[in-house]
């Protein structure tokens, strides 16, 4: 299992500015089918996550948009994806682990290198805002973070993110090839 904490230093106005509205959606679709394996050992998916307290809303970044290889740099890997959330107040991403869909299907031949995700908080805590994640041995809550700090994961931690805050979270999501 790969968990480590990571800091990107990286210049956040391109993402904070961004305009996320016309990118809403809910993260549950592929969670009620892919992943009950995790929902079972915790009593089942609660039918209680709608839609209405699951939204995200969430842009893609090109290479041609932002410095791909100065990021991989820093994080120690080859970036394939880039997105960044805008999580709304009182919205969850239930518990969930990284599959790497897309990148799994993309890139077959690479299929023995390890696939990791950064996930980078692209402004510093505010109340509310939480991560938990399994460390291997227990869950961890994250809080209290600065911006440009982060995690980066396999796809063995599983982890859920919420915003039980007054104000918006955002995150940036790196995903790639572990160097």
């Amino acid at each position: 299992m790969i968990l480590q904490n990571v800091y990107l230093d990286y210049n956040f106005d391109i993402f904070l500015n961004a305009d996320y509205e016309a990118n809403s959606g809910s993260c549950i679709k592929h969670q009620v089918l892919e992943l009950t394996d995790i929902h079972k050992e915790y009593g089942g998916f609660p039918d209680t996550y709608k839609y209405e307290n699951t939204m995200i809303h969430q842009l893609w970044w090109t290479a041609d948009q932002i410095d791909f290889d100065n990021i991989g740099k820093q994080l120690n890997m080859e970036v394939i994806t880039v997105s960044t959330i805008k999580q709304p107040a009182g919205n969850v991403i239930p518990l969930h682990r990284d599959t790497f869909f897309k990148i799994k299907s993309q890139y077959p031949e690479k299929k023995d290198a390890t696939i990791v995700r950064a996930n980078i908080f692209l402004e510093s805590w505010k109340v509310g805002h939480i991560i938990q994640y399994w460390n291997g041995l227990d869950f961890e809550t994250a809080t209290h973070w600065k911006a440009g700090e982060g995690y980066l994961w396999d796809d063995k931690p599983i982890h859920i993110g919420a915003n039980i805050g007054f104000e918006p979270k955002y995150t940036l999501q790196i995903s790639g090839f572990y160097q």
